[in-house]
């Protein structure tokens, strides 16, 4: 008897599992905004715990069934639930437009404005901020480098150093014999010139490692204005840590300088 009751019970749970999962169905789906595509949203399955993330032309797709709850989310876009209907189903078929979320700024008082722009100029306080530790223009890219017409610093001839004959007789070739000292002038020069071309090279390196669209989208700076921006940010030695390969603290500097700048800019 115990095992009839198991049998039965075991194929009334089995009949139950085959037909909720016959209900779910497989839709393909866009997501847009602004008749554009948007990529990377999220995308769950509230009923079934079922999720996926959009790709990169906006298509996803999802198993659901009629009266299932969709959410899709993203912190760029408000949240948005969709109530799965038959025709829904019956199309396999969704297309989704989310609305782009907008930060709204607190008010900002300015007191001690008079109103009157002539005063109020002679009212302005002095700046503050550290001055730039380089100096950089972008006349500086137009600029070549002469030929090194001295060549690389070659180590002493060891044997010339050494050698008793060639020592007493100025050997190596040289007019005065032994080891040349080396020339610290044109060593002092030749780091200069290394040092101009890293600068020169400098907007053009983080731009290419960074990406246009991190200024143009993110820090909200204009393309044409980028370089000068750089240049901006001189003064907090982006150009030294750059180089000490200090990407993160370049990064953080370059976006809370953009606020600044981009508030003295408007």
């Amino acid at each position: 008897m115990n095992l009839k009751l198991t049998t039965l019970f075991f194929t009334i749970f089995s009949t139950i599992n085959c037909f909720a999962q016959e209900k779910l169905i497989s839709i393909s789906g866009k997501i847009i905004s602004n008749n554009k595509v948007v990529s990377n949203i999220n995308i769950l399955n509230i009923n079934t715990k079922l999720g996926t993330v959009s790709n990169d032309i906006g298509e996803f797709e999802l198993k659901v069934a009629v009266n299932d709850t969709v959410l899709f989310s993203s912190i760029q876009y408000q949240t948005l639930k969709i109530l799965i209907t038959k025709n829904i189903i019956e199309t396999k078929k969704l297309k989704v437009h989310l609305t782009p979320l907008v930060n709204i700024l607190n008010e900002v008082f300015l007191e001690r404005l008079t109103g009157n722009l002539d005063i109020d100029i002679k009212s302005v306080p002095k700046d503050t901020l550290p001055k730039h530790n380089f100096t950089f223009k972008l006349s500086d890219l137009g600029k070549k480098l002469g030929p090194d017409v001295h060549g690389f610093l070659k180590a002493p001839n060891a044997q010339n150093l050494t050698d008793p004959i060639k020592m007493r007789s100025g050997g190596g070739g040289g007019s005065g014999g032994g080891a040349t000292l080396p020339d610290f002038r044109m060593i002092k020069k030749r780091k200069l010139k290394r040092e101009l071309s890293k600068k020169k090279e400098f907007p053009s390196k983080i731009k290419k490692e960074l990406g246009l669209d991190f200024f143009t989208k993110n820090l909200k700076i204009p393309k044409e204005k980028i370089n000068n921006f750089i240049g901006y940010c001189g003064y907090r030695d982006i150009f030294n840590k750059y180089y000490n390969n200090k990407l993160l603290e370049v990064i953080e500097i370059l976006q809370q300088e953009s606020k600044i700048y981009n508030a003295i800019k408007n």
